[in-house]
Formats: C-alpha cells, sequence, structure tokens
C-alpha cells in the first residue's frame, strides 16, 4: 500500500513549486508595473516644477517692466509651439534697450528654457473672467501644445483644465 500511495504523489512538489513560481513571477510584475507610474509621476512633478518656475519667472519680470506691460502677450505668442530652438533678440543685459526691446528679451530667455526641458507656453485673456482684461499663462507639455493666444489644449474658455490635458495656468496681471 505503501509503494501505491507514493507513485500518486510524484510530481505534486514540482507543482506546487511552479505554482509558486508562478505567483511570485506576478508579484514583480506588478512590483514593476508599480515602479513604472512612480517614475512616470516622478517626471510629471519634475515638469509641473520647471513649468511653474518658468511662468513665476515671467510674471516678476512683467512686474519689473510696467512700461513694456503691453509688449508681453504679443511677445509670448510668438513664441508658443515653437518646434526649434528660439532665436535671439537684442540682448538687453548690457545695452540700453527700450521697454518693449526688454519685454521682447525677458521672453526669449523664458522661451529658451521652455524648449530645453520640453514645454510650450502662451499668454491670453484669463478664462472665466468677463468684468477685466486679465492676462495669463499658459504651461504646456506633452502632449500639450499651443498656437498664438489660443489655449483650448489646456482649458476651455470657462477656466476648466480639458481631461489628460498636462498643463497650467498662472495670472500673470
Amino acid at each position: 500500500m505503501k509503494i501505491n500511495s507514493q507513485k500518486k504523489q510524484v510530481g505534486v512538489g514540482m507543482v506546487e513549486v511552479l505554482v509558486a513560481l508562478v505567483l511570485l513571477a506576478l508579484g514583480v510584475l506588478g512590483y514593476t508595473a508599480l515602479q513604472l507610474k512612480a517614475v512616470e509621476a516622478g517626471e510629471e512633478a519634475l515638469l509641473r516644477s520647471q513649468a511653474t518656475l518658468l511662468m513665476r519667472g515671467l510674471t516678476e519680470s512683467i512686474r519689473a517692466n510696467p512700461a513694456g506691460q503691453s509688449s508681453y502677450p504679443a511677445s509670448v505668442q510668438t513664441y508658443a509651439g515653437v518646434t526649434t530652438s528660439p532665436s535671439e533678440p537684442k540682448v538687453c543685459l548690457n545695452a540700453k534697450c527700450t521697454a518693449g526691446e526688454m519685454a521682447t528679451y525677458d521672453v526669449y530667455l523664458v522661451a529658451r528654457s521652455a524648449f530645453n526641458v520640453g514645454i510650450n507656453f502662451t499668454m491670453a485673456t484669463c478664462p472665466g473672467i468677463k468684468s477685466t482684461n486679465r492676462q495669463c499663462l499658459f504651461a504646456g507639455w506633452g502632449g500639450t501644445k499651443f498656437s498664438g493666444s489660443n489655449y483650448s489644449t489646456c482649458m476651455n474658455a470657462s477656466g476648466k483644465y480639458v481631461n489628460n490635458a498636462r498643463c497650467l495656468m498662472m495670472e500673470a496681471y
């Protein structure tokens, strides 16, 4: 009798090992997927931080150049959706520049930095505000692209973000 029951057990240990390996492999795959999501979230956070810093820097430049404030929207819009590195305008670091030229140079510095990290931006009237002419900066990355003052890939006219858009809006003035 003993011999008969032992023959029935042959290979059962191997099946148990195979089941354990399959379960271990599923666990490793799950952990790998979790790691990939964590890396994606880290990249998204980095781009969001970089966009915030670039927009904050530009809004500070706008506030520091009140005489050229009206020049900024058009200057920003010329760099919306650029696909090549922006060309340098008149350098205003050691030269005398008008307020408009300074605005153009400020925008160029931000556009160059934004292009280098894969961010595009534009400036337009803030959505959802009818009483005043407030200007907002929009920064986008990934599949979110802008053209001129068109920010519809980021948010709608009432100020709600578009689903799956990778962008930010910041009020400039």
